[in-house]
């Protein structure tokens, strides 16, 4: 009878370029939150309301990939490629943080109240863009240093 290890702790992750990455993604995302809930009262409900759900979904998935890599729960899941599948949502979520961000530099100027809020809202975007780009970047670098280079036949 086999035994498998139990779920197991990882720190490294969390000291690694990745995971303070990952850190920071999360931190971002909920100041992100706690600013647009501050400033979202100018009649750009559309606009707050996509900002909020790029920033809440960024944040949640964060969170998960968080756990999944601390906990190193990306051994037991062999049916998904765990890191295949972060890499594919980081890439979306740079393309919708930078999205939201412009959108949200557009209703800085609308009204006075709450402004200072939406000003740090796409501060605080423009991080979280270059933050979740660096993810999809070196993703991107991994991904690219594993392929193997075909060898040219000389024939």
């Amino acid at each position: 009878m086999s035994t498998q290890a139990a779920v197991t702790l990882d720190t490294d992750y969390l000291k690694s370029r990745q995971g303070l990455l990952r850190i920071g993604e999360a931190i971002i995302g909920l100041c992100g939150i706690i600013c647009i809930s501050e400033g979202a009262y100018c009649g750009y409900g559309g606009i707050y309301s996509f900002y909020n759900t790029v920033v809440v979904s960024t944040l949640i998935i964060a969170i998960l990939l968080l756990i999944v890599y601390v906990l190193n729960l990306q051994r037991f899941c062999t049916f998904i490629n765990c890191f295949m599948s972060a890499f594919i949502t980081d890439v979306l979520f740079t393309i919708l943080y930078l999205i939201a961000t412009i959108l949200m530099i557009i209703t800085i100027g609308g009204c006075r109240y709450g402004q200072v809020a939406r000003i740090f809202a796409v501060l605080f975007g423009v991080c979280g863009t270059v933050v979740v780009g660096l993810m999809a970047l070196f993703g991107y670098q991994t991904i690219r240093s594993n392929q193997s280079i075909p060898k040219s036949d000389p024939a």
